[in-house]
């Protein structure tokens, strides 16, 4: 089922639309949140959910997939900072407002992410702001999964651009001066201001597994639970489309564990 979780003059309403995928007979059940990839200007929450919604289903959770206001390159109207952030959050207040009416436990959420999806998701779950415009804290999210971004800390991303990263948040995010720590999970984490325990996806470059591994690092000195799943022997692509696909064994068996431990506590 599609519903519009927020309006904003102008805007495309599938861009601030998002898709409920409830199992049938749902009851107080977990809530997976998925935030597509794409580079901030392309994407959709339709793409690639087939195998996500029957892993997710089959568990008895229910999996909502959200999309968000995209930039356009060239397009001063179209989405920049913090637009893509307030957008996600905003869908994180209707699932809590409105997910009991779907079977769903709203005290039982978790936001994933890939790629553009995974820098927007810890910018969430790291930065207060966020939330606090919808009404709610951190810890309405139980658990994030921000998988396979260097967005984490972008001052470290430093002039090496082989993905094109750099370039997709500096025309997405770079109307604020300070975006590259502003939106950088790791220089945002602090302790004591509820970030969620988080599972993060390690893989490519010996730079981008250093960023990854970073955030891991930084989350766990804060006391703030965090695991990280050993993606090395997948693509940038791959991270997204082996998640619920039969026979995976990189990407699926630790994300459910980490998801089933959140969900039971």
């Amino acid at each position: 089922m599609t519903v519009a979780y927020r309006a904003v003059p102008g805007v495309d309403p599938n861009l601030l639309s998002l898709d409920v995928h409830a199992p049938n007979g749902a009851c107080h059940a977990p809530v997976v949140m998925w935030v597509h990839g794409g580079g901030y200007q392309i994407g959709d929450k339709k793409n690639q959910m087939d195998d996500k919604v029957r892993l997710f289903n089959d568990a008895g959770w229910i999996l909502v997939s959200v999309n968000y206001r995209l930039t356009i390159p060239g397009d001063p109207a179209s989405a920049q900072f913090p637009d893509h952030f307030e957008d996600v959050a905003a869908a994180v207040g209707w699932v809590h407002d409105n997910i009991a009416n779907y079977g769903g436990d709203a005290s039982r959420i978790a936001l994933l992410g890939h790629s553009a999806g995974a820098d927007i998701v810890s910018n969430v779950v790291t930065n207060p702001t966020y939330l606090r415009g919808v009404g709610l804290d951190l810890p309405s999210i139980v658990c994030a999964g921000p998988l396979d971004t260097m967005g984490f800390d972008k001052v470290a991303a430093g002039a090496n651009d082989p993905d094109g990263e750099k370039e997709q948040w500096r025309l997405a995010l770079g109307n604020a001066p300070d975006y590259l720590t502003s939106t950088s999970a790791t220089h945002l984490a602090a302790a004591g201001i509820g970030i969620p325990s988080m599972i993060v996806v390690v893989r490519g470059t010996p730079q981008r597994r250093q960023i990854q591994s970073g955030f891991v690092a930084q989350l766990t000195s804060l006391n703030i639970p965090a695991t990280s799943i050993d993606a090395s022997s997948l693509t940038h692509n791959e991270v997204n489309s082996r998640i619920g696909a039969r026979g995976d064994t990189v990407m699926t068996p630790p994300l459910m564990a980490f998801l089933t431990e959140c969900f039971s506590k």
